[in-house]
């Protein structure tokens, strides 16, 4: 009698079949480390792996190519937008100004009045605007008004004791919050610190020189 525990029994199958190839590479986890090493090597282990191991998954890059008239839109609305910010800008930190004007009477001891001097169209006049234009605007552009000093203009010629009264109207630019006689005060400091200082043909008394201030505003 044959020993049953001896004698083995058979296998199921005789081979292996496709499926058990498939279940035995797939319950095994492939080094893939390998496959990528050693050249000619590691191309060959590579492809010895079964195919549903071969896909490696890579995550694709994308370029995106703007289209020329999407460029040409955020040009444009970029450009558009600067225009606009810089617009606000100047508008809200002009609006709060206002022009000034104030009366220079500066008293010149060595010319005696003429009647041309009662014609702005005259050649005296002329002339003696053209120098009292010329002595103010060196003195507010060298002070520390000199940002907001627009103009001077000789208005009118008038006889006074020892000379004549050249009024001139001066023209600046300050904020709607600024005191208008404190102001005055400044500009007439600058003013008399100017003539008395200028060295030139025109003699003038600083002394008998005032500032008047006279206020508009434009809208």
């Amino acid at each position: 009698m044959k020993d049953l525990h001896s004698t083995p029994f058979p296998s199921r199958h005789t081979s292996q079949c496709d499926s058990c190839v498939f279940q035995h590479h797939s319950l095994r986890s492939p080094d893939f480390s390998q496959a990528f090493v050693g050249g000619q090597k590691g191309y060959q282990a590579y492809r010895d792996l079964p195919w549903d191991l071969q896909k490696i998954h890579q995550s694709p890059i994308k370029i995106r190519h703007l289209e020329p008239w999407k460029i040409a839109v955020i040009v444009i609305g970029t450009a558009v937008a600067a225009a606009i910010t810089i617009g606000l800008l100047v508008y809200f930190l002009g609006y709060d100004q206002k022009l000034f004007y104030y009366s220079a009477n500066v008293k010149i001891t060595n010319i005696r009045y003429n009647n041309e001097f009662s014609r702005q169209s005259s050649g005296r006049f002329r002339d003696l605007s053209e120098r009292v234009e010329r002595l103010i605007d060196k003195t507010f552009y060298n002070s520390i008004l000199r940002k907001k000093y627009i103009r001077s203009r000789l208005i009118r010629v008038s006889p006074d004791t020892d000379g004549v009264m050249a009024e001139a109207l001066l023209t600046f630019w300050f904020s709607s919050t600024d005191s208008r006689e404190t102001l005055r005060e400044r500009v007439g400091r600058i003013l008399r610190r100017g003539l008395k200082k200028y060295k030139g043909p025109l003699r003038i008394n600083a002394r008998s020189s005032t500032i008047s201030s006279k206020y508009i505003r434009f809208l």
